[in-house]
């Protein structure tokens, strides 16, 4: 096992301008797309305000106050039968921008002062300042159109001001968390390059096929599992190589430049766990790669193209914050939307090592397939 590490180690050091294009080409990406899509992120224009509404109140204003936001030509109410847990999920998971919560007394509020309960808007912590203060505003100007009909009503029963509580879900200590430019494409990118890792990769094991070298490696009773592992080990370091400049990239450079510095959140261990998890699926992807394509030529293009539709899929490309609701459940066929969403979990959710298990143990499932794949097609060979 350890000379067949020492071969990749070798392999590697004589391929330094390969792997110097490989750390140069996301870092040209993060910093393009994290300076030339700041305005856009900062303000989110031309995105449809998206909400979902429980409405608990049995009586008039309750009904009306939902209406008057459906008729609203700047939201867009996403109809659900879903229980209250499994919308404030989808609102947490940034699927929708604001949950309303009309609670059951609010009607009788407008003429009983003693049953005052607050309306609820709850945010998700992707959406920016911006929308949340539009969204807020008017909600609050249709309450006040129903306080003002009740004050024409009955005007010693409307003196007083309906609660409004806004809160924003997943973030750290109820502040909104506003995504930026940079929180979006260093993640973004840095999942692309792992997985683009797999052109390498291929171009290396095929060579030592057509040299017969593969051949005379086999011939010393070694195991597929170890001889794969001996790959896996050394790109995975590259990966996890990736991953520090590129996250050094976003603190530093871009910042330089104009741009927003990158924040890593609260858990360094998360980021760690979902490192090594894209790392592992990303050179477990590659060595698949490998085993199914017969000439160099062919591992480029299946892997470049293979990428490039996980990369469009999965919100690397395009952010899934953008998608409609039914592109969103797509993109999560794309392990490069596993990869993403974990980093944002951390890195903009504030989220945790638990927080990113499902997307860990998602990656961790698809590389162990991939490694499976990769030892039967081995053997076939």
């Amino acid at each position: 096992m350890f000379v067949f590490l020492k071969k990749e180690l070798l392999l590697l050091s004589r391929d330094l301008h390969a792997l110097m294009l490989l750390f140069l080409m996301p870092t040209i990406f993060i910093l393009i797309m994290s300076l030339a899509m700041q305005d856009t992120f900062s303000e989110r224009s031309n995105v449809k305000i998206d909400y979902l509404l429980i409405n608990d109140d049995e009586g008039e204003s309750g009904p009306w106050l939902a209406q008057q936001l459906l008729d609203s030509d700047n939201f867009q109410r996403i109809e659900s039968d879903l229980s209250l847990a499994e919308q404030q999920a989808m609102t947490r998971g940034d699927r929708v921008q604001f949950l309303v919560l009309i609670p059951p007394v609010f009607s009788d509020a407008l003429t009983d002062p003693e049953q005052l309960e607050p309306l609820k808007i709850q945010v998700a912590p992707g959406t920016p300042r911006a929308m949340v203060l539009l969204f807020e505003a008017s909600v609050r100007d249709l309450m006040g159109q129903l306080l003002l009909g009740a004050a024409n009503q009955s005007a010693d029963k409307a003196s007083f001001e309906l609660p409004l509580e806004v809160e924003t879900l997943f973030g750290e200590e109820g502040e909104l968390t506003i995504p930026t430019s940079v929180q979006q494409s260093v993640p973004a990118w840095l999942v692309f390059s792992m997985f683009f890792i797999a052109i390498p990769i291929s171009t290396t094991l095929i060579n030592e096929r057509s040299q017969g070298t593969l051949d005379r490696l086999m011939t010393m009773n070694v195991s597929r599992v170890r001889f794969l592992a001996s790959k896996l080990i050394p790109y995975l370091g590259v990966n996890l190589m990736q991953v520090v400049l590129m996250f050094m990239v976003g603190i530093w450079v871009v910042p330089l430049l104009g741009g927003d510095a990158l924040t890593l959140g609260s858990s360094m261990a998360g980021l760690l766990v979902m490192a090594f998890a894209a790392s592992f699926a990303a050179v477990a992807f590659a060595l698949l790669v490998a085993n199914i394509a017969k000439t160099s030529e062919q591992a480029t293009l299946f892997a470049g193209i293979s990428n490039i539709i996980l990369a469009a899929i999965g919100g690397v490309m395009v952010p899934r914050f953008i998608m409609p609701p039914v592109m969103q459940d797509i993109s999560l066929i794309s392990p490069m939307a596993w990869g993403l969403e974990g980093f944002l979990d951390i890195v903009l959710r504030n989220g945790g090592v638990i927080d990113v298990l499902p997307e860990a143990a998602s990656l961790m499932g698809f590389g162990m397939l991939m490694l499976l794949l990769s030892v039967k097609l081995l053997g076939r060979r």
